[in-house]
């Protein structure tokens, strides 16, 4: 409600008259145009571009040398000396079953888990507390606290101490009680104003320059809480086996030589698998020199011993490779 008083601005709150730009004089002469702020100065490409070609050019010289460096000359061998190879492997196998473990899912998640599998007859209806959707089943208002309102311009505000200050309602709320949510929001209860003595000054409509006093009224504000229960899904609840991992049950060695590898016979269960392994052994000799071999491939092994291979010597008799492919 207006008190009828009405006062202007204080200078700092008035806005500034806005002016127009002014007119041009035609009778005036004008002055060249200027270059545009910050606008540099075109450089030579050519000037710009020649450092980094030189310091380019400058890496690629650097980096040749050091290649050459480090790879040194080449020691081409003498000589190609036709090996004697001997060889002596160790085959072994390991025997792994599914390490399981009892737990209880639900079928859907069970079904989705390729580790998973369903006990027979063990399934049964209950509820997923991981999946429920809400049903209203109460409302209900409660008074919340008074708070002033200015009906001219339709605001609340609160006491600072001897004045007052604009202000707004709080963010709804929300809380959990057992399986209740509550959700509250609040509201203001026009009908509950009653004016005060109190008044404060609002902008003017009618004339932004101004002031007008207005009256403060006093409300009440009310919290409107609606309460929701969790309703559960209900899914088929299952007696799972879940494979946690493989655990070795058995592990087989053989040992041998020659070119004729053999495996030890493992018995592997219909539910298991078996990891196999090799490592192998290869001396080369030729005119008092030799050379050794290791690998962990059974076909590279049985190649070494069944295809001829030659020791590469330099001048001095040292070995400088292995190779099947003399000249």
């Amino acid at each position: 409600m207006k008190t009828g008083r009405r006062r202007k601005k204080q200078p700092s709150e008035q806005k500034p008259p806005e002016t127009s730009p002014a007119k041009a004089d035609p009778h005036r002469p004008t002055s060249p145009s200027l270059a545009p702020v910050g606008r540099k100065k075109p450089t030579n490409l050519k000037n710009k571009l020649l450092p980094i070609i030189l310091f380019a050019f400058f890496a690629l010289v650097v980096a040749a040398l050091i290649c050459a460096t480090c790879s040194g000359p080449r020691v081409e061998p003498a000589q190609y000396v036709p090996a004697n190879a001997e060889g002596s492997w160790t085959a072994s196998i390991r025997v792994l079953v599914p390490q399981t473990a009892t737990a209880e899912r639900f079928r859907s998640d069970c079904e989705a888990d390729p580790a998973c599998t369903i006990l027979p007859g063990t399934c049964a209806l209950r509820e997923r507390i991981d999946d429920f959707s809400e049903e209203q089943v109460d409302e209900y208002d409660d008074f919340a606290y008074e708070i002033y309102y200015e009906e001219t311009e339709g605001k609340l505000y609160e006491a600072q101490g001897n004045d007052f200050a604009a202000t707004q309602l709080n963010q709804d709320e929300d809380w959990w009680d057992d399986e209740l949510h509550h959700v509250a929001e609040e509201w203001l209860d026009e009908e509950t104003c009653q004016y005060t003595q109190y008044t404060t000054w609002i902008t003017d409509p009618d004339d932004t320059d101004y002031e007008i006093e207005v009256v403060l009224s006093q409300c009440e504000v009310w919290d409107h809480v609606t309460v929701y229960r969790k309703v559960f899904e209900q899914g088929e609840s299952c007696q799972v086996e879940i494979v946690e991992g493989m655990s070795i049950i058995e592990s087989l060695s053989q040992q041998g030589s020659g070119p004729t590898v053999n495996w030890p016979a493992a018995s592997i269960p219909a539910d298991g698998e078996s990891e196999r392994e090799f490592k192998g052994t290869v001396i080369f000799r030729a005119e008092g020199n030799s050379y050794t071999a290791s690998t962990n491939d059974e076909h590279t092994y049985q190649q070494y011993l069944t295809v001829q291979y030659y020791l590469a010597l330099d001048a001095n008799g040292n070995v400088l490779r292995l190779t099947d492919n003399a000249p």
